[in-house]
């Protein structure tokens, strides 16, 4: 340790490592043999401050983007809600985005204005954690920011504003519960799992009873009570200078929160011992609740060890292992249609949470049997040799799965650096990051078999069924005064920095391969990952038959595995849909670069489908399907894609009863129509070297002949509907919600990379104006997104949804039409530029991963952008005039349609007030 001058008395350099698997595979003419990762040593430079006041801070440099993330981490979270003030460490983390140091801006405005790309905060049992990702000339800025809201979370929150927060909160309660989401749901497994007042039996969001209970007073207690210096750690990741960042701290970081004399000792936040995570007795009869779910769900739980330190790997592997081998509870359960898996951390418990969708649920008992029987079948040892052969095979593979996700996870610079946040701060060990990756790499299959015969057994699973039907949520509540709008503004506004503007400046090589298939090569040196990605023009708005193409997406598989399978090199795979294109990805270490794209040419000329799977899909899975089309969401959305594209393939979504009359002969004629190099897009981004990979392109892509060397045929553009003055109006019932559910959205131009800009920047002045009238003027929602969507042939329409709470839907949808109106007739210089500098905010810490130059570059191949048009997006954004959004704005108020889905007196009062002009 070495001692530094100033007030910041200790610091350690250090390196942190992630240890390769093997060697660089370099320009190697043999593909690396089965079983080997293959990858080189990467490794990150730290420094470790201790401040007097008790802080910890770590700083670790990544110089692969000029980015730089910020992560704060408050010992405190659901779990030290005091009893009846469930929701409270949650609202405190809600209220400190509206505080206001020094009566200037809020927390919220000063994100914006520093050129903050991403900010947001999460609580969970034993923390909240604020999150930022800026470009890094705004460091200096993020860091006081920072140091001011840590250091006084509440400042100048009035009462009233208070009042507002807790009705956000409370319209998320709703949202989460009546959109099927499992923000309610969750509370319930919690409760089922672990004893009666335990602290991680509540709910962390609270309930309606605990919000209304809660006040100013108990919320300045709470922070007086946990966020102090010593209960946080702040870990800065990114392009950072080590030898000045401590003068950075020092500089922007609060007086009290640096302290002076010697740095304190840090008292032990988790016990040395492992303690036995506290759980619930297991049931005798399957609890029932109601919910606003599609069909019935199933979820099951086991209570874990704690998470947060070097035993805790084991969790990971277990949970990729169920997510590789509950599907086989599907095949055997006609009544099971999907399954999903999920941890919740925490440091004297975890939670191991698997989510079942029924189609019917008429014997749910049988069904969670069937679950439970997979799960011990999962870690069940066999006496034969072949078996106990098999059974280490296949915790190899596992392990090589887990350790490439462990290193695709260190390419997201946010991810990682609240990864070691967390460790960091509840072992106060700084290498507690890289010991967690030693030793989930150095796991032997015993242990994980020991460890699953120990805690999941089926006497210890625990059991709830949610069935569709109304939760009994109160509907109303006292009616809040707006708040009056306007704060002082952020001195010298939002501006636009140099790396803003390069971000998305990197050489892109285009090769076109004779069998028609172009392929698009992105270097980016920094991490030792690759990730590969695919896209067919067609989509589900494609093919004759309505549901040909949902089924044959469905039904696809990939017949032939002469190349290897994904878990042979860890790599991980995924395929997607949408309405104007097929997705496929592979991503791993860069030394399998070359297994990846043999492996992606097999499983596109080998995709099919079979009688077999399609009978599979009608017999267990279309009554599911059938139930998800009956949700008031999914109404609403396929009637307003109608209201928008009229007759345009785009305007119809299949239905579950459509897929099940298309045949298996005819979603096979399907993918041999999509599944052709001439209509294939692929884009290879990460750590290469283009002379090495072009020759494993051409070899293991160039092979691939099917079909004509052209596209499929592209989507003519459609026409745009009649100006008119009245609103065109849609309404879908959901009977008793508490909650509007309301979209706004209007057809434009056919799309071109300039007006993609237009488009872009127009959706981000609406939801920022939005989120002012509807969340913190009022709290009557949990916010408002807006976004573009362009497609294949130029499509374009852009969208604006939310919730409200019904009691002023009336009032919210008249307002955000207002917001419409008003951008038609000025849009001020001065919201555009901040709007400007957000999304060029955005767009610069994006692009630090791999995965968003895939993403960018087939997103503008689809639409059938050039692939400068990647590039030269920042000059498109900074193009663009007052004028021509006020043009575009009036445009789409001439265009716009209204959709409300939510109880029928108020949703249609809504829509009357908004219906003429």
């Amino acid at each position: 340790m070495s001692f530094l001058l100033g007030s910041i008395r200790a610091s350690r350099l250090a390196v942190a490592t992630l240890t390769s698997l093997s060697l660089t595979l370099g320009g190697c003419a043999t593909l690396p043999q089965r079983g080997q990762v293959v990858m080189r040593d990467v490794s990150f430079p730290l420094r470790d401050f201790r401040m007097p006041s008790g802080l910890r801070v770590v700083v670790e440099r990544d110089a692969r983007a000029p980015v730089v993330a910020v992560v704060a981490v408050v010992g405190a979270g659901g779990s030290s809600d005091p009893g009846g003030k469930e929701g409270l460490a949650h609202l405190v983390e809600h209220l400190a985005f509206r505080a206001r140091p020094a009566n200037g801006p809020s927390v919220r405005a000063r994100l914006n204005a520093s050129g903050a790309g991403h900010s947001n905060a999460s609580t969970s049992l034993d923390y909240t954690a604020y999150e930022e990702l800026a470009p890094k000339e705004a460091l200096a800025s993020l860091v006081k920011l920072e140091g001011e809201r840590l250091s006084s979370p509440l400042s100048n929150v009035s009462p009233e504003v208070f009042a507002v927060e807790r009705e956000v909160v409370r319209n998320e309660l709703r949202q989460r519960n009546e959109t099927g989401y499992v923000g309610q749901v969750y509370s319930w497994v919690h409760a089922a799992s672990f004893p009666a007042g335990d602290p991680y039996s509540r709910p962390v969001v609270g309930s309606h009873e605990s919000l209304s209970a809660l006040t100013l007073a108990d919320a300045h207690r709470f922070a007086r009570a946990h966020y102090r210096p010593d209960n946080v750690t702040l870990v800065i990741s990114g392009d950072v200078d080590l030898a000045e960042v401590e003068a950075t701290l020092q500089q922007n970081l609060p007086p009290a929160w640096v302290g002076t004399g010697a740095p304190l000792a840090q008292d032990a936040r988790m016990s040395a011992q492992r303690p036995e995570p506290p759980a619930a007795p297991v049931a005798k009869t399957m609890p029932v609740y109601a919910a606003a779910v599609p069909s019935p769900e199933l979820y099951l739980s086991w209570v874990l060890p704690r998470s947060f330190d070097e035993a805790s790997a084991l969790h990971d592997f277990v949970g990729v292992s169920l997510d590789n081998n509950l599907w086989e509870a599907v095949r055997s359960d006609g009544d099971i249609a999907g399954i999903s898996t999920g941890l919740v951390t925490g440091t004297r418990a975890s939670l191991l949470i698997v989510r079942v969708h029924l189609s019917r649920g008429d014997h749910p008992e049988r069904s969670a049997e069937k679950v439970l029987d997979q799960v011990h079948k999962t870690w069940s040892g066999e006496i034969e040799a072949s078996g106990v052969l098999g059974q280490e095979f296949n915790f190899q593979a596992l392990r090589r799965q887990v350790v490439t996700s462990m290193v695709l996870q260190s390419e997201r610079l946010l991810a990682r650096t609240k990864n070691r946040a967390l460790l960091t701060h509840f072992t106060t060990d700084v290498r507690s990051y890289t010991r967690s990756q030693m030793a989930l790499m150095g796991l032997g299959g015993s242990k994980v078999t020991d460890f699953a015969y120990q805690w999941l057994q089926r006497d210890r699973a625990h059991a709830i069924l949610v069935r569709p039907g109304e939760s009994g949520l109160p509907t109303s509540v006292p009616v809040l005064a707006k708040l009056p709008g306007g704060e002082p503004a952020v001195e010298g506004g939002e501006r636009v920095t140099p790396s803003m503007l390069t971000a998305t400046s990197a050489p892109v090589q285009v090769l076109k391969l004779e069998n028609g298939m172009e392929v698009l090569l992105a270097p980016r040196p920094g991490l030792p990952v690759v990730r590969v990605g695919a896209a067919m023009g067609g989509g589900l708005a494609y093919g004759e038959k309505p549901g040909v193409a949902d089924l044959a997406k469905w039904g696809s598989f990939r017949e032939s595995f002469f190349e290897g399978r994904p878990s042979d090199w860890g790599l991980h795979e995924g395929s997607r849909a949408e309405l104007d294109h097929v997705r496929v990805d592979m991503a791993g270490t860069a030394g399998n670069v070359g297994n990846m794209l043999a492996m992606l040419g097999e499983e596109l000329s080998s995709t099919r489908t079979s009688e077999d799977v399609v009978r599979y899909w009608r017999e267990q899975v279309q009554p599911w399907r059938e139930a998800v089309d009956t949700r008031p969401e999914v109404l609403a959305h396929r009637s307003l894609m109608q209201a928008l594209y009229g007759t345009h393939p785009y305007a119809h979504e299949a239905t579950g009863a459509q897929m099940g009359k298309v045949s298996w002969s005819e979603a096979q004629s399907w993918l041999e129509d999509v599944y052709r190099p001439g209509n294939t897009v692929v884009v290879v981004a990460g750590e290469f070297e283009v002379k090495d990979v072009e020759p494993l392109v051409r070899k293991y892509l160039g092979d691939w002949s099917r079909g004509k060397p052209q596209p499929v045929a592209v989507p003519p553009a459609p026409q745009l509907p009649a100006a008119s003055a009245n609103v065109n109006t849609l309404f879908t019932a959901r009977p008793g919600a508490s909650q509007g559910q309301v979209q706004l959205a209007c057809r434009l131009p056919t799309a071109t990379p300039e007006l993609e800009a237009r488009y872009a920047l127009m959706a981000e002045l609406l939801e920022v104006e939005a989120y002012d009238k509807t969340r913190s003027g009022t709290g009557a929602s949990y916010g408002f997104g807006a976004q573009p969507w362009i497609g294949r042939g130029g499509a374009a329409h852009l969208s604006m949804g939310g919730s409200l709470d019904v009691q002023r839907l009336r009032e919210g949808v008249g307002s955000l039409r207002e917001t419409l109106a008003a951008f038609a007739k000025e849009v001020s210089q001065e919201d555009l530029a901040r709007a400007r500098s957000r999304l060029l905010a955005q767009q610069a810490v994006s692009f630090i991963s791999t995965d968003a130059w895939v993403e960018a570059l087939l997103e503008a191949r689809v639409r059938g952008f050039p692939v400068e048009a990647v590039a030269q997006r920042p000059a498109h954004l900074q193009a663009v005039t007052a004028d021509a959004l006020k043009q575009e704005f009036a445009g789409c108020l001439q265009r716009l349609v209204v959709s409300v889905t939510g109880d029928e007196a108020p949703s249609r009062a809504a829509l009357q007030a908004v219906s003429v002009p």
